[in-house]
């Protein structure tokens, strides 16, 4: 059995503070980025997202794959 130490699900085009969206039993959800945590599984890292869904409110935990980015952090912005 081949042992991969390559981390599953880390994408470098998603970032904090993305707007993302996701599914889940044909729900779709909208929400933003707020970290990153890895957990061990399957011998190797596997990457999940921390969001906060808009839909109901509440932090969530995603699957990093399962993200699809609909707009970007634009991190030049000035806040007020």
């Amino acid at each position: 059995m081949n042992v991969y130490n390559e981390s599953f699900g880390g994408s470098s085009e998603i970032e904090v503070g993305d707007v993302v969206s996701w599914s889940n039993l044909s729900q779709e959800f909208t929400g933003v980025v707020s970290g990153f945590l890895s957990q061990s599984g399957g011998g190797r890292n596997v990457i999940f997202a921390s969001v906060f869904c808009f839909e109901n409110q509440k932090n969530t935990t995603v699957l990093a794959l399962n993200l699809k980015r609909i707009s970007k952090n634009d991190k030049q912005a000035i806040e007020n």
